[in-house]
């Protein structure tokens, strides 16, 4: 494929991809709201149970939120495919095999996520059933039933396509950052959010960084970035992203001193147009005469 033919191909599926990832992000959004929703807070009991005893009286709420975030996993399908397609024009360095990966990973994570959300509403169905339900002995029944009831292939689907889908957020986001199809924030914060996304440190943390990712690389698609896209969108070669002096017209542009001929210790000097005359010789002076001491 030509370059002209590539920035035809960008500018024709700018907008689907920028709708994908839009709406991927105000999906997880959605995802959060609904969690929130389900939780009750009941005096003298703890947060596992709490959560067990709030998905049995409203076992949608769960399987809504969980069919949201899958649909968004499986949007990241067509948002990271345009972005593969971008930087493989650009020399980016991004291996054919990756598309395997960028289809694979995401659609192993939504599987992995509806899967679980079953299971949960089953384990809350058997802890609603049962004695004890509060303080430290119902927390105690709670982690049984769920280790009991943790289903290894489940597990193993929900554990690849989340570490596949890690990946994504990490390898993509750097190589677009090289050459020039992303700004530096936008290359890190997608570093963070495949970290957060395997490490889960902070619950319900990682979903609003990767919601907030998604919607600014939405914006991004269509054009709509503040102070402008990168030349590299434009041109279709790698070019580094300006800073933000170097929009303000502060800086020189990246290259602008390899394009004059000159460096940064200035330009060169000029070449003489006529050799220099050679030094003429310095005359010697005469010796001072030594005086000669009386006795």
């Amino acid at each position: 494929m030509s370059k002209q033919d590539q920035l035809e191909w960008e500018a024709r599926w700018a907008r689907p991809a920028a709708a994908a990832a839009l709406l991927a992000a105000l999906l997880l959004v959605a995802q959060v709201i609904l969690l929130q929703t389900v939780v009750e807070d009941r005096a003298r009991t703890e947060p596992i149970p709490d959560f067990l005893l709030s998905v049995d009286e409203n076992p949608a709420m769960l399987l809504g939120a969980r069919g949201a975030q899958a649909v968004a996993s499986l949007l990241l399908i067509g948002v990271f495919l345009y972005l593969f397609r971008a930087v493989q024009a650009r020399a980016g360095g991004v291996p054919s095999w990756f598309i395997y990966m960028i289809v694979a990973g995401p659609a192993l994570y939504a599987v992995g996520l509806v899967l679980g959300a079953v299971g949960q509403v089953d384990v809350a169905n058997d802890f609603a059933a049962g004695e004890p339900i509060r303080g430290n002995p119902g927390d105690e029944r709670a982690d049984r039933l769920l280790e009991d009831n943790a289903n290894a292939g489940v597990f193993a689907l929900n554990f690849a396509g989340s570490v596949a889908t890690a990946f994504l957020f990490v390898m993509l986001p750097l190589r677009a950052r090289r050459v020039g199809l992303l700004s530096p924030f936008m290359g890190i914060l997608g570093v963070v959010t495949g970290a957060l996304l395997v490490l889960q440190i902070v619950p319900l943390v990682p979903v609003i960084i990767e919601a907030f990712w998604l919607g600014a690389l939405g914006t991004l698609y269509l054009g709509n970035w503040p102070g402008g896209r990168g030349p590299a969108w434009e041109t279709g070669e790698a070019e580094p992203w300006p800073s933000a002096a170097q929009k303000r017209g502060l800086a020189s542009p990246p290259g602008a001193e390899q394009e004059q001929g000159g460096s940064l210790l200035g330009p060169p000097e000029p070449e003489p147009d006529e050799e220099p005359s050679e030094p003429q010789p310095v005359p010697e002076r005469p010796s001072s005469r030594k005086r000669r001491r009386k006795r």
